[in-house]
């Protein structure tokens, strides 16, 4: 099947999980893609006949047909169509690749998205318009509201060099050098996220998270984990936490945890 004039921004995105399918899709379509979704395989290959997609995100495990099996019915339709595989399971690349499946790429979930997105782009797929940042204007040409973060280390460097670089994302950024710093400076700043890190002297992540919650419910707040650290930050979930990233910061993985909470919040009745 020929691919149409304008085909090389359409992007399906096909997961059985609502809410991981709807941050994906508000992800990609604020990058400028145009996107459609799918819940299934059945549905994803009605899309693929009828939109001529240039790439499709296919969960691997899904109920009526599942991602294998609309794989090879999508190649059959498009075999030009690029295809990345996600999926929950460890085991997913090597069923794939024992079922002798050609894919543009495969990915865990949690997804990274912003990597998904380079992948897309490195393979031609591009975006029609430019994308959103965070403080740009809106789809209605307004101004967008600067969203704020509050960045909590206590090693100045770390804190300092982190506020510079969600500032260059365009995020209003402030650092507080300790948990009860960051209590004295949440009031007033009023922040959207707080990155916060777990290990600090005097008051530390797991509590300064307990009173930060209190105080602001609504914040999303982001844990920094040693590598260590994991079950702590896990336990962290179950105290409000919205997600956690490990130490060093990978800025790129830092960047899709950001956009999918952003987008998140968003949707939130």
């Amino acid at each position: 099947m020929r691919m149409m004039p304008d085909g090389g921004s359409r992007l399906l995105c096909v997961d059985d999980e609502p809410d991981g399918l709807d941050v994906m899709s508000q992800f990609f379509a604020g990058q400028g893609f145009a996107v459609r979704t799918a819940t299934n395989g059945l549905d994803a290959i009605l899309e693929v006949k009828r939109w001529t997609p240039r790439a499709v995100i296919l969960d691997l495990f899904m109920p009526r047909l599942g991602g294998l099996g609309a794989l090879e019915r999508i190649r059959r339709i498009n075999p030009g169509v690029v295809i990345i595989l996600i999926g929950g399971d460890p085991q997913a690349l090597e069923l794939a690749a024992k079922a002798g499946v050609r894919v543009a790429g495969a990915f865990m979930k949690p997804l990274d998205l912003r990597r998904i997105l380079e992948t897309l782009i490195g393979l031609g797929v591009t975006p029609m318009r430019a994308p959103r940042v965070a403080g740009g204007p809106t789809a209605d040409g307004g101004p967008r509201v600067r969203r704020r973060i509050l960045v909590v280390d206590d090693d100045p460097d770390v804190g300092a060099v982190l506020a510079e670089y969600l500032r260059g994302r365009g995020f209003d950024s402030a650092h507080a050098n300790n948990g009860e710093e960051a209590l004295d400076r949440a009031p007033d700043f009023q922040p959207d996220f707080v990155l916060l890190d777990i290990a600090m002297p005097g008051l530390g992540g797991l509590e300064s998270l307990r009173q930060i919650k209190a105080l602001l419910p609504d914040t999303c707040v982001v844990m920094v984990s040693a590598n260590d650290d994991v079950e702590i930050a896990q336990r962290t979930l179950a105290m409000g936490a919205a997600d956690y990233v490990p130490k060093p910061v990978d800025f790129g993985y830092l960047d899709s945890v950001l956009e999918i909470h952003s987008h998140l919040s968003q949707t939130r009745p």
